[in-house]
């Protein structure tokens, strides 16, 4: 019988984190890198220095990777870098994504359901299938993890529909991939986050006063979520603790969701 230190030892290993420059992808990326993982990390308007200083505290390195992954030919570009860079990869965390209002009316934009569907939903599917054929010829197997969140389950209003689209999405392709990548080895997660202390939900700061009510209402631990609190749920979901656990849609939400 392994150990558990065993188990969930992922010292060595090499992590593809998109978003990686703020929120739950820095959290990831250094939780991961505190793990013993080097990261090649992707962002795009917010500098990544940040998230590069908090890696090498950790002991591990840090590639960049400038990717606005709003442009499909931008998208292509990650993999490629990443093993010019390291000659591999064990690791995809697909953390990118926004939030899109843009209710039904005579303002609704089509371009900005587009923006937020590739985004949110379009580059995942490109970096799986990609990550998913590298690992397959590789032959050691994988590991996969993406970000949905509770409005995946729940839907939101104030017309976010493109955003709730997205989400429920991505559980369908986590499981799909799941299912798909399986027999070589290699794990499909997804991580659905509930209310967390970021910029994206505590700006402006109306918003955040919205959110605090939401929180002391909802949730049954009484208190926000954090990006920190998901490292341990990634990275043993990264490690060979994980390795029975696939196409499955974990929520990290306090309790929101049984109230």
């Amino acid at each position: 019988m392994k150990n558990v230190n065993d188990l969930s030892n992922i010292k060595g290993k090499i992590a593809i984190v998109t978003g990686s420059a703020s929120g739950i992808g820095q959290a990831i990326a250094v939780g991961l890198a505190e793990g013993g993982v080097d990261i090649a990390g992707t962002y795009s308007s917010t500098s990544y220095e940040e998230t590069k200083a908090l890696v090498e505290a950790a002991g591990q390195k840090f590639f960049p990777i400038h990717a606005d992954v709003s442009k499909a030919e931008e998208v292509k570009k990650i993999i490629p870098a990443v093993l010019k860079e390291y000659s591999r990869f064990d690791i995809l965390i697909n953390a990118a994504g926004i939030e899109s209002h843009n209710p039904v009316g005579d303002n609704y934009s089509e371009e900005e359901y587009q923006r937020c569907l590739q985004i949110n939903l379009n580059q995942v599917v490109e970096l799986i299938a990609e990550a998913g054929k590298f690992f397959m010829k590789e032959g050691k197997g994988g590991r996969i993890l993406n970000v949905s969140s509770i409005a995946g389950y729940l839907g939101m209003r104030s017309g976010m529909s493109p955003y709730v689209i997205t989400k429920h999405a991505i559980r369908g392709v986590t499981r799909a991939f799941g299912l798909e990548l399986a027999p070589y080895g290699i794990t499909v997660n997804a991580i659905a986050p509930g209310p967390i202390f970021t910029s994206m939900t505590t700006k402006p700061p109306m918003k955040k006063l919205m959110m605090d009510r939401v929180v002391a209402t909802k949730c049954p631990v009484g208190r926000w979520g954090f990006p920190e609190d998901f490292k341990g749920i990634a990275n043993m979901l990264c490690s060979d603790a994980g390795g029975f656990i696939t196409g499955q849609t974990l929520l990290v939400d306090g309790g929101y969701t049984l109230t």
